[in-house]
């Protein structure tokens, strides 16, 4: 069968009997956990969680694993669960096969199991039709309930806020609801952390109010994305790590955040590039707008610098605190930093690993010139 989860109301995944195995995929993260967690309680006696719950991750385990451990028999509660997280990563042409092969191995699976694959948002969920595989998919229809969790919007997502909050003990204004979405995006994990800051700010008092949610809540996420880019431009190392660890709260999901912070950064030292040229040609940034013919020929025709002007202040003063070598090595880190976020580990050079929040970490790090690779210059 297929499901759409709705907020509060994890009693539809057992409303027509408990399943044998169910597939979770869909845009809204926080969301699944809501529903996992209800699962639990629903299945596992808490005096037996060490004995019947496993969870375990596709990043570790295969799934051979994955059945073998659905295969154990329940120690004290009516049924074992195990949570399986990560099935994203079995999307990829490459690692399909471990979702064919779990697909034909649950039909085997014991009665006295319940089997949770979480698959974690990515691009565009929402627009998905298959949620892994369309083989794995289909085995669980056969056997349980693939469960879509969509992202809230409008009314819903207003409803979301004020039920958490609630569930905190507290009450919030309309007004606030609608300030506090407008200020800190609509994705609901890096909702639920506001809320928790309202709630430690407003103390004993009852009501969340719209002066409150003004006080606490952080600027927008873009905001949050353009003042990282200028803390690293500006190379101020600390700053630069607090904003990155700010952007991943708007946006738990290493990959996505990786990919538009490296465009971006990219555009920033293009512009300083340009900037770095025409103050080598004595041109002043109040004549950006007019160049030369000769001298605009040399600049790019998409993402020149003259299309922000009214920046070229700033870019030519900050380009005058780096050299031509340092703009190349920073082109050149970019570069391996977005090879090996997508796969391409280059062992020859060795400076970033698979993990694309730890890579970028190490490369603020390096543009900021708090550190340096053995074999390379350091940026300042």
């Amino acid at each position: 069968m297929e499901l759409e989860y709705k907020s509060g109301s994890p009693a539809l995944l057992w409303k027509e009997g408990l399943q044998r195995v169910y597939l979770f995929f869909g845009s809204e993260d926080r969301l699944k956990h809501e529903a996992a967690d209800a699962l639990i309680k629903q299945v596992v006696s808490s005096d037996f969680a060490d004995f019947d719950l496993e969870v375990m991750d596709v990043l570790s385990v295969g799934a051979d694993a994955i059945l073998a451990s659905a295969a154990q028999v329940p120690f004290g509660s009516d049924y074992r669960m195990v949570v399986v997280r990560g099935l994203e990563q079995w999307r990829e042409r490459g690692k399909s096969a471990e979702a064919e092969r779990l697909a034909e191995g649950l039909a085997r699976m014991g009665g006295s199991t319940c089997l949770v694959l979480i698959a974690s948002a990515e691009e565009e969920d929402d627009k998905r039709k298959v949620a892994v595989t369309v083989k794995l998919d289909n085995a669980v229809k056969k056997l349980g309930a693939v469960v879509k969790f969509s992202a809230l919007k409008g009314e819903g997502l207003s409803k979301w806020v004020s039920q958490r909050v609630r569930e905190e003990g507290k009450q919030i204004e309309p007004d606030a609801v609608n300030l506090l979405l407008g200020s800190a995006g609509h994705e609901l994990l890096t909702l639920e952390q506001e809320i928790l800051k309202l709630v430690c700010w407003v103390g004993e008092h009852p009501t969340i109010t719209a002066k409150d949610v003004g006080t606490v809540t952080a600027s927008s996420p873009e905001d949050v994305v353009f003042k990282l880019i200028d803390s690293i431009t500006r190379k101020e190392t600390d700053n630069a790590l607090q904003l990155l660890a700010e952007v991943h709260r708007y946006d738990p999901k290493p990959q996505a955040v990786a990919g538009k912070l490296l465009a971006l950064l990219s555009r920033q030292y293009r512009m300083l590039w340009q900037a770095k040229f025409l103050d080598s040609k004595r041109i002043a940034p109040r004549d950006v707008r007019s160049l030369p013919p000769d001298i605009a020929s040399e600049l790019p025709s998409e993402g020149n610098i003259a299309q922000i002007a009214f920046r070229a202040g700033d870019l030519f003063q900050l380009a005058r605190n780096y050299s031509w070598g340092d703009l190349t090595q920073v082109m050149e880190w970019l570069l391996l930093c977005d090879l090996a976020n997508k796969g391409n580990v280059l062992e020859a050079v060795g400076v970033f690993g698979t993990d694309p929040l730890g890579n970028l970490q190490l490369l603020v790090l390096l543009l900021t010139g708090t550190t340096e690779h053995k074999g390379q210059r350091r940026t300042a």
